[in-house]
């Protein structure tokens, strides 16, 4: 049976881009790879919308989450982390991993940060190092006001580090790094990159690399400073994934960012609106534009709705935590288009109409179609 991944990561793999990673590969001390990878970290600052240095490290997006905590924070000292996820609960376990002090801002799975909140945590407490969030936080489908709370602290709080995860929002949404302050900004390559997952990127500012320059605390592999003296790699890197990490760039670059950025919305918003169309409630206050996040209908386990939506070869995503079963998560970043979306929602509504729910069949793949004809 064909797999359609509707899934938030990893994403499908254009076959231009799996072609590249299917060269023979090459060593990494080269001449012709060094190239290879220099032009990528060059490419990879328009993506980043930065002019600051970038990391590539060979791991899992957590892995560039673990260096923008173990480089950045001795022991004992502050930092603020937004936990509305499970990945912001993340930024709050690395913190306390490396023997910092997180103090925790908790919002409602489907809540979204509030500034505010921010800054009365920073007046309250002194001597805070720096502010871990999400951009759009995975697994509730929430994009925080990363903009308002960037401009904010880099008007109030000069000296305190912002530091954003943006691995379901780089490549999908538009997120402009130097402009709202972020100090350290994180993607991963299974997600808006198009690329199986094993990469992780980090956009590193020159006030966090002063700021790493003066922390002791304990790590090895995960060096910000020591890749990028390097160069090309200070271990040996996932040359066939680099190699696909360049022609992802090029690929989004070609497109056009902001062709990128309005594509990711209309796909959001046919999802989103098809979704309210057969009477679902969305998870989220604030959408993201990278994957939607839909509560099962009353009654209904939504790993049924999965399961059934994979019979007729359609992977979608469970909710995480404590939503798992109660949610389902559908992604629109990266490979897709308004085809993918339209496959989706009439496949979900398939699922539904099979499990016995009453929702308003055929009205989503209705408002799907009116999005995009009228598009």
């Amino acid at each position: 049976m064909k797999r359609h991944l509707l899934t938030p990561g990893p994403t499908p793999v254009p076959e231009d881009i799996a072609l590249t990673m299917a060269r023979p590969i090459i060593h990494h001390r080269t001449k012709e790879f060094k190239q290879v990878f220099a032009e990528t970290i060059e490419l990879a600052k328009p993506i980043f919308q930065t002019r600051n240095d970038v990391v590539v490290f060979a791991s899992s997006g957590s892995g560039a989450m673990e260096a923008a905590v173990s480089n950045v924070l001795n022991e004992n000292e502050k930092a603020i982390t937004v936990n509305a996820g499970k990945f912001g609960e993340r930024w709050t376990k690395l913190v306390r991993a490396f023997g910092a002090n997180p103090i925790e801002l908790t919002y409602e799975y489907g809540d979204y940060a509030k500034p505010e909140d921010i800054k009365k945590a920073l007046d309250d407490n002194g001597d805070v190092k720096a502010v871990y969030i999400q951009a759009s936080e995975t697994s509730t489908a929430t994009y925080h006001p990363i903009d308002e709370i960037g401009l904010m602290l880099k008007e109030y709080y000069p000296d305190v580090l912002f530091v954003v995860d943006g691995i379901t929002a780089y490549g999908a949404i538009d997120v402009k790094t130097d402009e709202w302050g972020i100090d350290i900004a994180i993607t991963g390559s299974q997600k808006a990159l198009m690329l199986p997952p094993g990469l992780s990127l980090l956009a590193v500012s020159d006030k966090a690399k002063e700021k790493i320059k003066k922390t002791k605390n304990r790590y090895y592999y995960f060096d910000i400073l020591g890749e990028i003296e390097a160069g090309a790699g200070k271990f040996t890197p996932a040359v066939s994934l680099v190699m696909g990490l360049n022609a992802a760039f090029k690929r989004l670059l070609d497109e056009g960012l902001e062709n990128v950025f309005r594509r990711h919305a209309l796909l959001a918003k046919a999802t989103q609106e098809a979704c309210r169309a057969l009477g679902l409630r969305l998870l989220s206050k604030r959408p993201a534009n990278s994957l939607t996040a839909i509560y099962a209908p009353d009654g209904i386990d939504s790993s049924k709705i999965i399961s059934v939506m994979r019979d007729y070869g359609v992977e979608i995503s469970n909710g995480q935590g404590h939503l798992k079963g109660k949610i389902f998560r559908i992604a629109h970043l990266g490979y897709f288009d308004k085809a993918d979306i339209l496959m989706g929602i009439s496949t979900l509504e398939i699922a539904l109409k099979r499990l016995g729910v009453d929702a308003a069949f055929g009205e989503g793949i209705k408002r799907a179609m009116e999005i995009f004809a009228d598009e």
